[in-house]
């Protein structure tokens, strides 16, 4: 089973701080749901059988700012084109201030059944430094009428390290947002994408970036609270509720097969990634003539199967020994020498020589921990290529 990503490129303001593609004109919504649609036929168009798809998430951009009749384009070329299993989770994300009970009902009846709401912060002066549309009044709101529509699996998005941002200002947030009681918060750190307006404030001295210890301090804050509160953490900035996991991050995690659909959009199908042109006009030109608007593929040799298996499953479940060892045929508890143990013992857990998984300080140095293991297998497999 696969999943199955749909990009909406359209905000109504695109805040400073965002890398992902979006425009702030809404006029070629029509033209956009058109698009897609007749994407998502032609990508399917060789299937023998319709691919059975477990997981959907509309990301973007705002996707809620989707009139019901774009909503319903889109859906019926997906469902033309792919069958759902009995069990499906399917996300879309809201902007609190872009989003109406009219919206949400629609969303329910036509079998969304989680939401992702981007709040970010219940900081007034936070959320204007971060550019947001919204109000900590449109976060409740939002909620609410969720509530109200009959979703039960709802996840908030904060973010944490902002310039001048302070722990009890955090504090804050954190406790406001267990106080939703929402089943999934997601909780990242703010990063400086090269491009963004954000990141040139910061290279012209404009704003000042949280360092390392400090950023620390935020993210062991939220670990504390939102475990205290009765969330797991299952990946380094996701915590779930009530076997909420959201299942479609999972995927991504397990280097499962995902279609991605609308410009910009990522998937990964037999190994091998693909990207969409970021623009919506060749976007829209190339499906008009009846051409997929990929812009470039990758096949993914061993190597870099290897190293994002070890990047992937060290941040979320745990690295599977067991798996990793019949897939590309190396012991990797053997060569663990009592150098890597000894340095990240306080990072790390074995599970009977079967699964090395991170804990909340390791998950937080995770790269760090991937690029050195990936690096004592490279140099397991030059010794191999020596010896023989």
């Amino acid at each position: 089973m696969y999943g199955l990503y749909i990009h909406f490129p359209y905000c109504i303001h695109k805040c400073s701080y965002c890398d992902f593609y979006s425009i702030e004109n809404l006029n070629s919504r029509n033209r956009f749901a058109e698009s897609l649609a007749k994407e998502i036929s032609l990508k399917t168009a060789t299937c023998k059988k319709k691919p059975v798809i477990k997981t959907i998430f509309f990301g973007g951009g705002t996707p809620s700012l989707m009139k019901p009749h774009h909503f319903d384009k889109i859906n019926n070329a997906i469902f033309d084109n792919f069958d759902l299993a009995a069990n499906y989770e399917w996300t879309i994300e809201c902007n609190p201030g872009a989003i109406d009970t009219k919206n949400l009902n629609h969303y329910k009846q036509a079998g969304v059944n989680r939401i992702s709401f981007g709040v970010q912060s219940f900081n007034e002066n936070e959320l204007k430094f971060l550019e947001r549309i919204h109000s900590i009044n449109d976060i409740y709101n939002s909620i609410s009428i969720a509530r109200k529509a009959g979703f039960d699996n709802i996840n908030i998005d904060l973010m944490f390290a902002l310039p001048n941002q302070t722990l009890q200002s955090w504090h804050n947030t954190l406790e406001k947002a267990i106080e939703l009681g929402t089943e999934h918060i997601s909780a990242y750190s703010l990063i400086y994408e090269e491009g963004t307006p954000l990141h040139s404030s910061f290279v012209q001295g404009k704003v000042t970036q949280t360092d390392e210890d400090e950023d620390y301090i935020f993210y062991k804050t939220a670990y504390n609270k939102l475990s205290k509160a009765g969330f797991m953490q299952y990946e380094v900035s996701n915590y779930a509720k009530d076997n909420k996991t959201c299942q479609h991050n999972i995927n991504y995690w397990k280097q499962g097969e995902y279609y991605s659909f609308g410009p910009s959009a990522h998937g990964y199908l037999n190994n091998t990634r693909y990207w969409n042109y970021r623009d919506n006009d060749i976007y829209f030109n190339k499906l008009e003539s009846s051409q997929l608007p990929v812009e470039n593929t990758e096949k993914l040799n061993v190597n870099q199967l290897m190293l994002e298996r070890i990047y992937l499953e060290l941040r979320a479940e745990g690295l599977n020994l067991e798996r990793f060892n019949i897939d590309f045929g190396i012991d990797i508890f053997s060569l663990l020498e009592h150098n890597f143990i000894n340095r990240f013992e306080s990072k790390i857990e074995i599970f009977n020589k079967k699964l090395i998984k991170l804990n909340s300080d390791g998950l937080f140095t995770g790269d760090f921990i991937t690029l050195y293991l990936s690096a004592l297998i490279d140099d397991e497999k030059k010794e191999n290529v020596k010896l023989s």
